[in-house]
């Protein structure tokens, strides 16, 4: 089974060195939303409200810029203000 990396950038790199085995691309890719969906409720990354875009890389890799990028899952938002 083929092993994915979901490394998250967002002014920092976080780096996942362990990765997760998954049956084939269509599997990571729902664990890659699921994974952005719990990390950005945590409020880990306050700047993603602010306009920032952040990305998930998903690679065979546990260097993010290294080995083969499968896809990159990118979210920004940006928070109206009533006036």
């Amino acid at each position: 089974m083929p092993r994915f990396h979901f490394h998250i950038q967002n002014g920092k790199n976080l780096n996942d060195d362990n990765g997760a085995e998954f049956v084939d691309i269509e599997a990571a890719k729902i664990e890659a939303v699921r994974l952005a969906g719990a990390v950005l409720s945590e409020g880990l990354f306050p700047n993603f409200w602010r306009g920032t875009p952040w990305e998930m890389v998903v690679s065979d890799n546990p260097e993010l810029r290294r080995g083969r990028t499968f896809f990159t899952l990118t979210l920004s938002a940006t928070e109206e203000r009533s006036k």
